[in-house]
């Protein structure tokens, strides 16, 4: 019975996330190309930057590390430890974590919907890369850090997402639980916030991703604006030949 109150809010909660995805995207394509591509007089160029090209050096990298023996271990670790880590935050307790390189569990006191979809939105080792990178650059002050920065950071995301995308073709039990469209739209919501995000940091540095950031909010006010508008309108349409045949 409660699954079946909890399903038309859990549609609700997509539809009304569509717009922000929407928005994030443009916030992204808005902000990438000073990010990744070489700037020449002031403006981005067509070549990519040294972050850029770092960057897609560790996301080929890992392709190929892919294509030769996914390391699959790896990411049921990262997949499980992000639901821990997750959980900790939230303040729930832990009372087992396992791993394997077929499977995982983690045994929390209580979960959420952000518990349960973390580990497919946040890209923890990428985010780990970025914080040490960060780190290492403010003891060196090395164009280098910055640049095994970005490789780093490349080549974790390329993991993250390839190894998602592989495990999202079965069924998963994450997924199911919130439904399907609930859940896909929150992934790629805050997956894109935190992925993007990561790769503008480390291909562009702060002031990349400070740009993106700053710019979402007003991006998401006019995507939730015009959608509202719309909305409006065709109610209006609908009630207006309802008024028609009345």
């Amino acid at each position: 019975m409660r699954k079946i109150l909890l399903r038309p809010l859990a549609w609700m909660g997509g539809l009304l996330l569509l717009p922000a995805c929407w928005a994030l995207a443009e916030a992204l394509a808005a902000a990438a190309p000073g990010a990744f591509l070489h700037r020449g007089g002031g403006e981005p160029g067509f070549l990519l930057s040294p972050g850029g090209w770092a960057f897609l050096a560790g996301a080929l990298a890992y392709l190929a590390w892919h294509r030769l023996r996914p390391p699959e271990f790896l990411y049921t670790f990262a997949h499980e430890f992000t639901h821990l880590a997750f959980a900790l935050l939230m303040g729930k307790k832990v009372s087992r974590f396992e791993v394997s390189r077929a499977d995982g569990k983690v045994a929390l006191s209580g979960t959420n919907f952000l518990i349960t979809l973390a580990p497919y939105f946040f890209p923890l080792l990428a985010a780990l890369a970025l914080a040490a990178g960060a780190l290492a650059g403010r003891v060196a002050g090395s164009p280098w850090v910055d640049r095994a920065t970005a490789f780093a950071v490349g080549l974790a995301l390329s993991f993250h997402l390839t190894m998602t995308l592989r495990v999202l073709r079965s069924a998963q039990p994450d997924i199911a639980r919130g439904g399907r469209f609930f859940s896909w739209t929150v992934i790629a919501f805050a997956g894109g916030f935190f992925a993007g995000g990561t790769a503008l940091a480390a291909a562009g540095g702060a002031g990349a991703f400070a740009a993106f950031a700053w710019s979402l909010p007003g991006r998401l006010a006019g995507a939730y604006a015009w959608a509202g508008r719309e909305l409006l309108a065709g109610l209006g349409l609908l009630l207006g030949r309802g008024g028609m045949f009345g």
